[in-house]
């Protein structure tokens, strides 16, 4: 099959270098795409007044400010179908402070199946008024354009650019760019890559409206020439239906279109209580325009694409989940000696690179647009069951969803007849009330490859789990197990188990080392485990291990010796329980090459010196990024804590036995610096430095629960030059600071729960300061009062004042 999905890729690009086109009614399909032109109704536009605003300063800022060594800067718009990409760029090209302040302008859309000489054509056109010679080669369309765009200062839009190879874009604006010195470029795009190739001083991505913006475009459509007191009648309704917009202006135009003149509650309940994305309008206008996007993807990606169908409408995606089914549906093509791990995550990027998916957060969300398409392309081997209908399944359905509420066990007979099944996933928003999985479930779908049965309330899980030979990918996330049956070793190709959030799971099985081709064991980071089954250490190609849990039986933790494939975070647990200090050097850390997180716990302290010996001979890798260290139970911490040159944060919690700070300055890398628990410490001095220039990139440090903390001395000048956050809180004997104006870049600085603190230094703070949070400390805040104060002097330029939770309006600041 990839075989033949090769072949079909090289023909459809020798059909494309042909230049051939399918007619249609005589014409070509270029003829029949809609274009776009720089004319614009500006009173139908709302709510993108700050975009305007901003990129128009852009055009405006001068060639010395924004350009930095381009003659001609590039600004990329870049938002999914439908968000408003073009309508900004009309609003922008019909500016009258811009079109005075160029010379020529040119708009030109960017046809599906344009190229280089093409596109060069069509901008000469543009700059001339006037059509152009199709004889000409690019050499002289190239050379007539510079000619005219080297005496004229030109503001061009490029309306709805795809086109992502580089060779063939940097070809395309290499006459461009020698254009006369402060011309500008807008390049319209879905495709955050084409915005990455072509910007010359950064993106501006375009979010979606907002919920009353899309009304206003839904009222001025339906109701602009109805009675004002009449609309209002209709804004609560209205408000509800532009929130099912989702911030695309094209859906709150087509309502709008939908409800023209109409003042009937029954006309917009009907659109509020439908699926307005199952219209037969918006599948007319919105779904063929998106679908131009996908059939620019190539093949491997289309698959990847449909298959985001099976989830429901506002679904959060998780990444590493959707690309590890993915790998467990065979979707993903080796690419050489990377890992098959990274080519699925380039594929993911690439949907989100050309906006098939947004970011919210940490997780990602497909707009309800886009999700429709999924639907559409999906055909009949993606079947997701939102009701109790089972029309459209048949022995043709391979990848199958259940996301209705209400599933019993009989729910799943109807499943049985897709003998071919290949994915099984239970879905349902709020979860689902079954406490067992049907017998059949196993025997019947035996071809089964994804296996989706998290968020039940399952508590056990039948022996006959071993029958899905041919299962890779198997979540059990939030769950009630208690335990994992041993016939889960005959799953022999599983490569991803996920038990996050299985609080009831004490133990893995035995036999769970015998899965040797298991590559993501994830168990979240309140995992209940006591303890990690023998044998684990066979499973040397596992890449996620989130969590590693000492047992009682001695030598375990030599178990990861050869688990050297580990990557990204990887947690140990118990480290009470490593008796000798050889086995914590047998288990071999420094060669996890790939780990970009490490933590170390331990319960209680047994024998602090041990706890010193164990933590010296778990030395992580010199690539390690980010080190966490809890209830260590020693005094003094080993050299490589602060020879780590790789760390960027570090978290040092309930070390209450330590009383010396390691020179944590020499990490020239460290951003971030949180000491919380460290109960013996009684000063913070030079060593702390650690060398010359100290904590040259920190930029935020938290000193937490200090109970015996006195003083800190020590900062020069010119240490901590980058830190923008300081927070001292639950100190309650500290009685002196170091000169804190040296801190050229402090934003924020915050003191709580330190009584005994008498005043700011006498050299004040730095200008930078903008906040500044005293709480529950008397001395400090009565000689910080406004009225009389001490050290008013020295914060008055602060523009946020809070103490005890009263917050100061400070003129002068301000």
């Amino acid at each position: 099959m990839n075989d033949i999905q090769e072949k079909l890729d090289g023909m459809i690009k020798e059909i494309e270098s042909l230049c051939l086109r399918e007619l249609v009614g005589g014409r070509h399909m270029m003829d029949c795409e809609l274009q776009t032109s720089s004319i614009v109704e500006e009173s139908s536009v709302f709510g993108r007044e700050s975009d305007k605003e901003n990129i128009t300063r852009m055009l405006l800022t001068s060639w010395d400010e924004l350009c930095r060594g381009h003659d001609v800067n590039i600004i990329p718009i870049v938002g999914m179908i439908g968000v408003g990409k073009t309508t900004l760029a009309q609003l922008l090209f019909n500016n009258q402070e811009v079109e005075s302040s160029f010379d020529l302008r040119m708009w030109v859309f960017v046809t599906s199946d344009s190229n280089v000489v093409g596109l060069t054509r069509s901008i000469l056109e543009a700059a001339n008024g006037e059509s152009i010679s199709h004889c000409l080669s690019l050499e002289l369309l190239q050379v007539k354009l510079m000619k005219i765009l080297r005496e004229r200062k030109f503001l061009l839009v490029l309306d709805d650019l795809w086109n992502q190879k580089d060779s063939e874009l940097e070809l395309l604006f290499k006459p461009l760019k020698r254009g006369l010195r402060g011309s500008k470029i807008i390049v319209t795009t879905r495709s955050h890559v084409v915005s990455w190739l072509v910007s010359t001083a950064g993106t501006y991505p375009l979010k979606g409206l907002s919920d009353q913006d899309c009304w206003s475009v839904i009222k001025h459509k339906a109701l602009r020439s109805i009675n004002l007191d009449i609309a209002q009648d209709f804004e609560a309704i209205g408000m509800d239906i532009a929130r099912k917009c989702k911030g695309l202006p094209l859906a709150a135009k087509i309502v709008g279109n939908l409800l023209h003149s109409k003042v009937d509650e029954i006309s917009w309940n009907n659109i509020l209580g439908s699926k307005i994305w199952d219209l037969s309008v918006f599948k007319n206008e919105i779904i063929p325009a998106l679908r131009s996007g996908y059939h620019r993807l190539p093949s491997h990606l289309r698959q990847c694409f449909a298959y985001c169908s099976m989830f429901p409408q506002s679904y959060d995606f998780e990444k590493d989940k959707i690309i590890r089914m993915w790998l467990g549906e065979g979707f993903i093509r080796p690419e050489g000696r990377r890992t098959i791990e990274d080519v699925a995550s380039d594929y993911f990027d690439q949907l989100f690179w050309m906006s098939f998916f947004q970011m919210e957060g940490e997780k990602y969300k497909m707009h309800d647009a886009v999700h429709d398409l999924a639907r559409s392309v999906s055909g009949e081997k993606f079947y997701r069951m939102e009701e109790a209908d089972d029309s459209r399944i048949n022995r043709n359905t391979r990848h199958l969803s259940l996301v209705c509420e209400d599933i019993r066990a009989m729910t799943f007979e109807v499943f049985y007849r897709c003998k071919g099944l290949r994915t099984f996933l239970l879905l349902p928003e709020t979860g689902t009330p079954i406490k067992t999985v049907p017998l059949n479930l196993f025997q019947t779908l035996g071809r089964l490859r994804v296996l989706d049965l998290s968020s039940t309330q399952i508590e056990e899980l039948t022996g006959r789990i071993g029958n899905l030979k041919h299962l890779r990918f198997l979540d059990l996330s939030n769950t009630l197990l208690k335990w994992l049956p041993e016939t889960i070793r005959e799953l022999c190709i599983l490569q991803t188990l996920r038990l996050i959030n299985c609080l009831n799971l004490l133990c893995l099985p035995n036999s769970l080392g015998r899965l040797q081709s298991l590559r993501h064991l994830e168990l979240g980071e309140e995992s209940s485990l006591i303890s990690m089954p023998s044998g684990i250490g066979k499973l040397t190609g596992l890449q996620t291990l989130s969590e590693f849990t000492v047992g009682t039986w001695n030598g375990q933790i030599k178990e990861l010796k050869d688990m050297n494939s580990i990557r990204g975070s990887l947690c140990i647990k118990q480290l009470e329980k490593v008796s000798n200090p050889k086995e914590a050097l047998e288990g071999n850390l420094a060669s996890k090459k790939y780990l970009d997180r490490l933590e170390l716990q331990w319960t209680c302290t047994i024998d602090a010196r041990n706890e010193e010996h164990v933590l010296n001979e778990l030395k992580p890798p010199e690539s390690l990024k980010e080190l966490i260290l809890r209830n260590y139970g020693g005094r003094i911490f080993p050299t490589w804590v602060s020879n780590a040159n790789h760390l960027t944060s570090i978290c040092l919690y309930d070390c209450k036995n330590c009383f010396l700070l390691p020179p944590l300055g020499q990490l020239f890398k460290l951003k971030s610096l949180k000491i919380d628990g460290m109960h013996e410490l009684v000063m913070v001095d030079e060593t702390f430095l650690g060398g010359h220039i100290g904590f040259g990139g920190l930029e935020t440090l938290e000193l937490r629960d200090m109970p015996k903390l006195e003083r800190w001395v020590g900062l020069r000048d010119f240490d901590m030059q980058c830190l923008r956050k300081l927070t001292i809180v639950g100190c309650p004997q500290i009685v002196a600071l170091p000169p804190l104006h040296y801190l050229k870049s402090l934003e924020k600085l915050e003191f709580e729960d330190c009584p005994q603190l008498p005043s700011l230094p006498v050299e004040g703070l730095s200008c930078s300061v903008q906040s500044l949070i005293i709480t529950e400390c008397p001395v400090l805040k009565d000689r910080c009062r406004r009225d009389g104060g001490e050290a008013w002097v020295q914060i008055q330029h602060i523009p946020y004042i809070e103490m005890d939770y009263e917050v100061f309006q400070n003129e002068l600041g301000a």
